[in-house]
C-alpha cells in the first residue's frame, strides 16, 4: 500500500501550513517593530502568541478530539488559522496583532493535535506505513518554517509584512477548499470513539511518561525557538549580516532540522535508548545554544553552531512523537498524548522566547540572557533521566498485547 493518499497528504500539508504561521514572524519582526512601534519584549510576545493557545489548550483539545474526530478537528483548525492570519494583516497596533496571533494559536493546536491522530488512525492496520507517516509528520515544523523563511524576504520586499500575512491566509483558504472538496470532516465516525474525560483523568493524565517526554520537548522547543526567532535580528545587530542573509541563515538552520528528524530511526534501530537521545540532544542544545549568543567569538563559528544545534536537535521531537505509541493503549489515547506533548512544547516556546529577550534587556545584553539556555537544557536532561526508569521497565504481558504494544512495533 502506498504511504500517502489524498487525506493523509492533506494532513501533512495542513501541518506545514500551521508551522508556516510560526515561521513567518522572525523575518518580519524588524518591519513590525518599525511600523507598529513595539519594543523587544513586546515583539517576543507577538512571535509566541500563537503558542499561547497551545500552551493552555493542548490536553483539552486532545480530549475534545476523542469525540469530535481528527478530521473535523483538522478542518476547524485550518479555518481558525486562516481567520487569524487575515485579522493580523489588518492589525492597527501590537495588541491587536497579538490577539490575531492568539486566534492563529487556537487553529495551530487543533491542527497539530488532530493531524498525527488522523495519520496514525489511517494506518492502524499497517505498522510500516504508520511508521513512515509519523516520520514524515515529525518534519512538519522545520518544513513549514523553513519554506516560509525562504519565501518571506521576497514577499516582505514587495508587499510588506501585511502582504505576507495575507499570502498565508490565501494559502490556508486554498487548503480549506481542498479539504471541503475531499469532504474532510464529513466522514461519520472519523477519529476515535468518545471516551469519558474522567477515564483520562484517572489513567492517561496520571501517567508520568507523556509528561516527562513533554518536559523534554518543552525545553527543546524553548531553546530551538529562541534561536529560530531571534537569529535573524541578532545576526544583523551583532554578527554583521544583512537582513536577507540573516533570514537565509535562519532558514538553513530551521530547514536542517528535517535531517535530525529523519535520523532518529537510524539511532533507535542501532539500539540507542530513547531516553539517551532525549538527554544527549538536550545537553548538546544547551552547550551550542549558549555559544550562539556569546559575544567575542567569530560570527562564522556562531553561525555554524546555530545551524548545527537547530539541525541535530531535530532528533528530539521525532523521538518524543515516536514514543507516543509506547504510552498510548488505545487509538483515542494517541490524541491525549499528542495534546500533552503539544501543550508542553508550546509552554516552552511561549515562555522561552520572550524570557530570553527580557533577560537580555534587564542584564544589559545577550551575554546575560544566554544563561537561560543551559538552565533549560539541564531541566530537559533531568526529565530524560526520569523517563529512563520508565523506558527500562519490563513490559507487562497485558501491555504487549494491547494496542500500545502493537503500535510500539513501529519504533
Amino acid at each position: 500500500m502506498k504511504t500517502l493518499d489524498s487525506r493523509t497528504a492533506l494532513a501533512l500539508v495542513a501541518g506545514c501550513l500551521a508551522s508556516a504561521q510560526v515561521g513567518k514572524v522572525p523575518p518580519a519582526l524588524g518591519a513590525i517593530r518599525d511600523q507598529l512601534g513595539v519594543g523587544l519584549i513586546h515583539a517576543g510576545w507577538i512571535a509566541t502568541a500563537i503558542n499561547a493557545a497551545a500552551a493552555m489548550l493542548g490536553v483539552l483539545v486532545g480530549l475534545a478530539l476523542g469525540s469530535l474526530g481528527a478530521q473535523r478537528g483538522l478542518l476547524a483548525g485550518l479555518l481558525l488559522l486562516g481567520l487569524g492570519s487575515a485579522l493580523g494583516a489588518a492589525a492597527a497596533d501590537g495588541l491587536s496583532l497579538i490577539a490575531a496571533r492568539a486566534c492563529e494559536g487556537a487553529g495551530f493546536v487543533l491542527v497539530v493535535v488532530a493531524a498525527p491522530s488522523l495519520l496514525a488512525t489511517a494506518a492502524a492496520d499497517d505498522p510500516r506505513r504508520r511508521r513512515r507517516l509519523l516520520t514524515l509528520w515529525s518534519c512538519y515544523m522545520p518544513t513549514g518554517m523553513g519554506l516560509m523563511m525562504a519565501v518571506a524576504p521576497y514577499i516582505l520586499q514587495h508587499h510588506g509584512w501585511r502582504g505576507l500575512w495575507l499570502a498565508n491566509a490565501l494559502a490556508i483558504g486554498t487548503c480549506v477548499l481542498v479539504a471541503l472538496f475531499l469532504k474532510l470532516g464529513a466522514v461519520p465516525g472519523s477519529g476515535p470513539r468518545p471516551v469519558p474525560v474522567a477515564m483520562f483523568s484517572r489513567t492517561r493524565l496520571a501517567q508520568p511518561a507523556p509528561w516527562l517526554m513533554g518536559v523534554c520537548f518543552g525545553c527543546y522547543a524553548a531553546i530551538w525557538f529562541m534561536i529560530a526567532t531571534w537569529l535573524p535580528s541578532f545576526a544583523v545587530e551583532h554578527m554583521g549580516y544583512t537582513p536577507e542573509r540573516a533570514t537565509w541563515l535562519t532558514a538553513l538552520a530551521v530547514g536542517g532540522n528535517i535531517l535530525g528528524n529523519l535520523t532518529t530511526n537510524f539511532w533507535l534501530a542501532r539500539g540507542v535508548p530513547r531516553w539517551a537521545l532525549l538527554a544527549g540532544v538536550s545537553a548538546m542544545m544547551g552547550a551550542f545554544g549558549w555559544f550562539v549568543f556569546t559575544a567575542g567569538y567569530d560570527p562564522v563559528l556562531r553561525s555554524v553552531a546555530a545551524v548545527f544545534v537547530c539541525s541535530a536537535g531535530g532528533v528530539l521531537p521525532a523521538a518524543t512523537m515516536g514514543g507516543i505509541p509506547l504510552v498510548a493503549r488505545t487509538p483515542a489515547d494517541i490524541a491525549i498524548a499528542n495534546g500533552i506533548l503539544m501543550q508542553c512544547s508550546n509552554v516552552g516556546t511561549f515562555i522561552g522566547v520572550p524570557a530570553i529577550a527580557a533577560l537580555a534587556t534587564v542584564l544589559g545584553g545577550w551575554d546575560g540572557g544566554r544563561w537561560l539556555i543551559p538552565v533549560l537544557a539541564g531541566v530537559g536532561v533531568l526529565a530524560a533521566w526520569g523517563f529512563r526508569r520508565i523506558e527500562l521497565q519490563p513490559a507487562e504481558d497485558a501491555g504487549r498485547d494491547s494496542p500500545a504494544g502493537m503500535l510500539a512495533e513501529q519504533v
